[in-house]
């Protein structure tokens, strides 16, 4: 197994459970190739995680119905980013298409000023969906929302609370 596993020309090379299964012509049960794969850095380092956990269902029909919008913190590397602090980022959720905004601050008018760069895209949600942070839930932001008929609304993570 592991000539056919380390060697690019093979067909099995650096391949999963399957690949290395096919390879053997069902010699080897899956299960020991399992265990042996266990013990290749080659394999458990580059490997994907995948973790399953149960969310909520989102049901949308049209790009621009819903945004999601929350801030990156940046602070620890502020030095090295011209003194940006934060970077607000804005996804339309259904088409997954992604903005992002350097801040030095996260004062509501300036995330008033970065969508106001993000609308220049002649794009804006009907439904903004943000976090509990006071800078999206002050006066001037919620007032920015209603003048351009912005519904908002904000979640918060039940596992952050525990």
């Amino acid at each position: 197994m592991n000539k056919a596993y380390e060697d690019p020309s093979h067909d099995a090379s650096f391949g999963g459970i399957d690949s290395l299964y096919r390879a053997a012509q069902g010699q080897v049960p899956k299960k020991e190739i399992q265990k042996w794969l266990q013990g290749v850095n080659a394999y458990t380092l580059h490997r994907p995680i995948r973790k399953k956990f149960q969310t909520n269902r989102v049901i949308v029909y049209v790009i621009d119905q819903q945004w999601q919008a929350d801030l990156v913190d940046l602070i620890s590397i502020k030095k090295f980013n011209k003194g940006f602090r934060y970077i607000l980022t804005c996804i339309d959720i259904l088409s997954k298409y992604a903005w992002v905004v350097p801040l030095k601050r996260k004062r509501g008018v300036d995330i008033i000023n970065a969508l106001k760069f993000i609308f220049k895209d002649r794009r804006h949600p009907q439904y903004l969906q943000t976090d509990q942070g006071t800078e999206f839930k002050n006066a001037k932001f919620q007032l920015f929302l209603k003048e351009n008929k912005i519904n908002f609304f904000t979640t918060f993570n039940a596992t952050k609370l525990q």
